[in-house]
């Protein structure tokens, strides 16, 4: 009997303190009888307020009135898209001028080719919500563009001119695909990067606006800080120009249209992954990757930190059989991503997980492009500034350049970069046993260009860009710098040389 009235004393007390904590949790709970409190009310306010106006609605530029999106990553010459428009809560609203225009060289510049002219409508500020960075900001539609038959493959833009003359630039930014699946060069922007690196809504992949922390998914339909004004805009120059002068079939997609249809690049002579393309799907590795060991088709990787994270697309608006779009992208990173306790043991899980390609050498990009991610630093307008020193000029793409060995090219080199040997071990991220992709053999890279940019804790790394072809027969060129670009078009950096070295090793791709 002693024995049942301890027990029956301990399930009394257990019960107190259950209580005692659900009652407490009411009481602290934000909006339980604390929030009544004046002090607690005001500063709960000031943290909504700074929410709703300062940390979430995001500013890509100093003097910014209009934000915008599309719901579509890229459309067929044809299909309708809607637009949405808004000025910030508390700003007034804003009559202007709409235009979409695409990016073309003409008379020697990159000139807006203007296709689109929407009726003057107030611009008015839509709302934001708490779920706005990872579902999306779910924005009345301001535009339903259904006249785009005629519209030619390209990069197009969204513009707004304010009645008092403020011009507004990349408002939001697009792609129109080619309805053809062959032609010269396929050339993909890194569209889920841009996304990656944006916390508009209140966060990003890498951090929040609000709390010391990060997101775990993030949407497309929401305003963006598009990566064709910061870098790959200089790319986007060089290719028109290149393609206007020679006469070349160029096509520009983003990364959701190589996820789902990966097939779409088997009719094209050679593919670019340009610039800052870090974020991929298993599926976009996958056709990569076939393509270049399988197919044996010729590949350039114009940047750097390439398929370095993997993620997975989402799209939580799609109706019930309804074609995903996309909408959403996941990325776990080194938080454990769910998918893996749908398995029955870990090894059956790895390739579906959004963690690092490298993770575990289940899958290194150096096996992929022949050279992976080692390290950055921060980049400012003001430097640094590290040089490429050509390594080997023993190849045809060198004809006309007048470059020797030991020769450099100013600048171009971070702000993050890539070589053989990441980890500087000997063994490229590769393990037997553990790597999905088969061993790239070290003795068929060929390294033409090596600088030595010293990174955020001040150690010197090394960049290599490689010249290589598969087993397949695929020629393969990575330049290992994500500021390859720069030496295209961005001015103080761009000389005739450089240009000739990448017209000829396109030239050579394309035969």
């Amino acid at each position: 009997m002693a024995g049942s009235g301890f027990l029956t004393r301990l399930a009394a007390f257990l019960f107190f303190i259950q209580a005692a904590t659900v009652g407490l949790v009411y009481f602290l709970r934000l909006d339980g009888p604390i929030s009544n409190i004046p002090a607690v009310r005001k500063k709960m306010e000031e943290v909504r307020a700074g929410f709703n106006i300062d940390a979430a609605w995001t500013k890509f530029s100093g003097d910014q009135r209009v934000w915008g999106y599309v719901d579509r990553h890229s459309i067929s010459p044809g299909e309708s898209f809607n637009l949405m428009l808004s000025t910030k809560p508390g700003q007034p609203d804003l009559v202007g001028l709409v235009q979409i225009s695409r990016l073309a060289w003409k008379d020697g510049e990159l000139r807006r080719e203007f296709v689109w002219e929407g009726e003057k409508e107030p611009i008015v500020a839509q709302n934001i919500s708490n779920t706005a960075a990872a579902l999306g900001a779910d924005w009345n539609v301001n535009y339903v563009v259904n006249d785009t038959g005629q519209w030619r493959p390209g990069i197009y833009a969204v513009d707004v001119t304010a009645a008092d003359g403020h011009e507004e630039d990349f408002v939001a930014t697009f792609i129109v695909r080619s309805t053809k699946r062959t032609g010269d060069v396929l050339a993909k922007l890194s569209t889920n990067t841009w996304q990656a690196y944006n916390r508009w809504g209140g966060h990003s992949l890498y951090n929040s606006a609000l709390f010391d922390d990060r997101g775990a998914m993030v949407s497309f339909d929401r305003p963006t800080f598009a990566g064709i004004e910061d870098g790959e805009i200089y790319f986007v120059t060089w290719m028109e120009k290149f393609a206007a002068e020679s006469g070349l079939e160029v096509s520009w997609i983003g990364d959701f249209d190589l996820h789902e249809d990966p097939g779409l690049m088997d009719g094209f002579k050679l593919f670019v992954s340009q610039g800052h393309d870090e974020y991929w799907t298993r599926e976009m590795f996958d056709a990569v990757e076939n393509r270049v060991f399988k197919q044996g088709k010729n590949t350039v990787f114009l940047g750097a930190n390439t398929a370095y994270w993997q993620v997975r697309y989402l799209d939580v608006n799609n109706p019930p059989g309804g074609r995903s779009r996309g909408r959403q992208m996941a990325s776990y990173k080194d938080r454990e991503d769910p998918m893996l306790a749908r398995f029955s043991d870990e090894k059956q899980g790895l390739p579906f997980v959004t963690q690092q390609f490298r993770w575990k050498n289940r899958r290194p990009e150096t096996m992929l492009a022949g050279v992976a991610y080692q390290n950055y630093f921060n980049p400012s307008d003001n430097g640094p500034f590290f040089d490429y020193r050509v390594a080997d000029a023993d190849l045809p793409f060198f004809e006309g350049t007048g470059w020797k060995k030991g020769d450099t090219i100013r600048g171009i080199v971070g702000y993050e970069w890539d070589n053989r040997d990441p980890e500087g071990d000997g063994k490229r991220l590769w393990a037997a046993g553990a790597s999905a992709n088969a061993l790239l053999s070290l003795d068929r890279l060929r390294v033409l260009f090596t600088g030595e940019p010293v990174d955020v804790d001040g150690k010197k790394g090394l960049a290599e860009a490689v010249y290589w072809e598969s087993p397949a027969g695929a020629k393969v060129f990575s330049s290992g710098s994500i500021r390859w670009d720069w030496g295209l078009a961005k001015p103080g950096f761009a000389n005739p040389a450089f240009q000739r070295f990448n017209r000829n090793l396109f030239a050579w791709m394309l035969k």
